[in-house]
């Protein structure tokens, strides 16, 4: 696994900036979005149109930064995530659209999935991954900072995440979301091993669903699901 060149971590301001980790500040029309896209299929092919159809065809998007699909059991109905980190709103909008009323994004599949939700959050933290390692892991955190504590929370975060790549053992991808209440905050992350996910995090396998800096976090919640690649 490579160091922490690797990365290019950035930061979306509370003002319409990007700011690039120890490179200045980047003026941008609007922050950029996380777009989190939650449901089950409804036929165990789905995963298939998924890898082979609906990935690659995203990849090609203009505007698009990063993207990722992921699974979790125990059978071929289970949970689907899709994580898509786009440049701008109106990018994300003019790709996949906002809703679905109507479907944008290939329209004749969305029968095919049940159980959606959909959440467009402003991103504070991205980290995208650069090409480098094989992602396995996807992992989703969502919580809730203790009053006055997120803004902390996020430094936090932010300087752990360097440090780890820096050492070898970080994720391969990360993505920090805030909303949607004030104090809420959800984090998308890409690992290349449960041991990685481990060292970063203080959780195991047994027990996934765990977090440093506890003390700022009021609660959370953690999921993980198996990255569906092309």
């Amino acid at each position: 696994m490579a160091c922490g060149s690797r990365h290019r971590p950035t930061t979306i301001g509370r003002r319409d900036t990007l700011t690039r980790h120890a490179s200045g500040a980047l003026p941008l029309p609007e922050p950029s979005v996380l777009r989190l896209f939650q449901f089950r299929p409804v036929g165990s092919a789905f995963d298939s149109i998924l890898r082979d159809v609906m990935l690659p065809e995203l990849r090609r998007m203009p505007g698009l930064l990063d993207v990722f699909l992921g699974r979790r059991g125990p059978d071929d109905l289970g949970p689907r995530l899709n994580a898509s980190v786009w440049a701008s709103r109106e990018e994300m909008v003019a790709a996949v659209g906002e809703d679905f009323d109507p479907p944008i994004f290939h329209p004749e599949y969305l029968e095919e999935t049940t159980d959606r939700v959909l959440e467009i959050l402003p991103l504070a933290i991205s980290m995208p991954f650069d090409g480098v390692g094989t992602p396995r892991i996807l992992r989703l955190f969502r919580g809730r900072a203790r009053t006055g504590e997120l803004e902390a929370y996020i430094d936090e975060a932010r300087n752990g995440t360097i440090a780890d790549i820096d050492a070898g053992r970080g994720p391969l991808a990360l993505h920090l979301a805030t909303g949607p209440a004030e104090d809420d905050f959800l984090t998308v992350s890409v690992w290349e091993s449960w041991s990685a996910l481990e060292q970063a995090t203080g959780g195991d396998v047994k027990q996934p669903v765990a977090t440093r800096h506890p003390q700022r976090i009021e609660r959370w919640d953690a999921s993980h699901f198996e990255v569906i690649d092309a």
